[in-house]
């Protein structure tokens, strides 16, 4: 499937198509002080979607930093829609806009394979497919271990 994908403006409208799709991945967003975190910050950062039949089903937020990194701050597809291509999609939008503005990495953050998450082992499995490479491993609290990745835009 060709997936359109959908520059949105409107800051309610990002939001709530955040808090949408974010109720529909538990197993990725399941901390409620977080998720209230992305959905309201969804509203101050570039957002594009995948839209069918007048739903969002696939949402990426970016952020810029220091005119050379772009930053996929949040990513989500609603779980109808998995392994059909939405994903890929979506961060290749993110990394086309961004290198209209001149940036040369594209980067994400996510769960380490220390984490043990099933789920998230799928995650990084994706990110690598899309050309995305390890790049530093971290552990913010305890127990919760992060890593950043990115890739060449």
């Amino acid at each position: 499937m060709a997936w359109i994908v959908e520059r949105l403006d409107d800051p309610a409208a990002k939001s709530a198509a955040c808090a949408e799709i974010i109720v529909e991945l538990p197993m990725w967003f399941g901390r409620t002080a977080a998720n209230a975190k992305y959905i309201q910050g969804m509203a101050t950062r570039d957002a594009f979607a995948t839209v069918i039949d007048g739903r969002t089903c696939g949402l990426v937020a970016v952020e810029y930093h220091f005119g050379v990194t772009c930053n996929i701050w949040w990513l989500g597809v609603s779980p109808a829609h998995h392994r059909r291509g939405a994903d890929r999609a979506l961060v290749e939008r993110a990394a086309n806009e961004a290198k209209v503005r001149g940036c040369k990495k594209l980067t994400v953050e996510t769960m380490s394979p220390r984490s043990g998450s099933r789920e998230y082992e799928l995650t990084r499995h994706f990110y690598q497919s899309v050309a995305f490479v390890p790049f530093i491993e971290f552990e913010p609290e305890p127990g919760d271990w992060m890593m950043w990745m990115h890739r060449q835009i």
